[in-house]
């Protein structure tokens, strides 16, 4: 007969160690449970219709079927088993399930002290001044086959378990459902013989009325302050401008300057049409710095022309030189 080695033994008691500790640890942390949960079916004045006394985790046998004026509340306690305390979870829903098509919703649950718990479904018609917490029937809900699985989802972010308990099934009343929305690939049935896909009837589309045409009364008035406003404004000034403006011949600096500044419209219109930008800049700029510095000399011509002018006409001049406060010397233009 064969016996263990010690180092099998040690693993092995080793091993039941570590599963009794798992096991004491997952009992100390406790998991969520529920106590006194009822179920009950209400009309909107206060009276009760229906109640039932729910054992967990034994579902309800009943088909709750929620009519047009009725409210159906779901009340239990809520409870740590560690300790048998109250307790209040942070996720509290109940989640409906359909029947058919498996689409699910979930709806929250109102805590309250002490882990008391209510939850109220109405059809969104009954009187909100019997249950101002009831939540009504949301259009993913009443778009179903009308028959639902209901669902307690417990849960709080901590190591204490969760608790998931189906404790019911809902029916909706006929009026109060919507139609089942259709998938993107959902096919329409079609009868023996009919094709799969059929002409649609034409879309007609409806276009905004023609702008209105102004009439050419008031068309040509408009025009005739446009056009005639400027005109009248620069013959009135020309009048007073044009026999005493003294023309000179331009010079050759200016004829550059304006030639420049023609260039600098050309680059840009053709940036506008078809260049990019790193096309557009280097030109741009180089031209740029050409016209400044003959703006400049071209500007200067023009003030040494314009002095001369003003000095001709005004006859020879003396420049009297003085000695100022400071001994710097000063020169003052005289006329003889």
């Amino acid at each position: 007969m064969r016996f263990p080695s010690i180092p099998s033994l040690l693993a092995g008691a080793v091993l039941a160690y570590t599963s009794l500790v798992a096991a004491a640890d997952k009992t100390a942390q406790g998991a969520i449970q529920i106590q006194d949960a009822q179920l009950s079916l209400m009309s909107a004045d206060g009276s009760s219709q229906h109640s039932e006394k729910l054992e967990y985790p034994t579902p309800s046998l009943t088909t709750w079927a929620l009519e047009p004026d009725s409210i159906l509340r779901l009340t239990f306690g809520i409870i740590d088993s560690s300790n048998g305390k109250a307790f209040a979870p942070q996720h509290a829903h109940v989640r409906f399930t359909d029947a058919e098509t498996s689409a699910m919703t979930l709806l929250p649950v109102q805590i309250k002290g002490k882990g008391k718990a209510r939850f109220d479904l109405a059809d969104g018609r009954v009187c909100q001044t019997l249950s101002q917490k009831s939540s009504n029937l949301p259009a993913s809900i009443r778009s179903s086959s009308g028959t639902h699985t209901l669902t307690l989802l417990l849960g709080h972010p901590s190591s204490i378990s969760p608790l998931s308990y189906t404790f019911g099934t809902l029916s909706l009343p006929a009026s109060r459902l919507l139609p089942v929305p259709k998938h993107r690939h959902d096919l329409s049935t079609k009868k023996e013989g009919e094709p799969a896909f059929v002409v649609q009837p034409e879309i007609q589309w409806t276009f905004n009325t023609g702008e209105k045409v102004v009439g050419k009364g008031v068309s040509a008035l408009g025009t005739g302050i446009v056009v005639g406003l400027p005109v009248a404004v620069w013959l009135m000034t020309g009048a007073q401008v044009l026999p005493s403006l003294k023309t000179q011949s331009a010079t050759l600096s200016t004829l550059l300057f304006l030639l420049s500044l023609v260039g600098l419209e050309a680059l840009i219109l053709k940036y506008w049409i078809n260049w990019r930008l790193y096309q557009f800049l280097p030109p741009f700029l180089g031209l740029g710095l050409i016209s400044a510095f003959i703006g400049k000399v071209a500007l200067g011509q023009v003030q040494k022309r314009r002095i001369a002018a003003q000095v001709s006409s005004v006859g020879p001049v003396v420049v009297d030189t003085s000695t100022n406060a400071k001994g710097g010397k000063v020169g003052i233009v005289k006329t003889k």
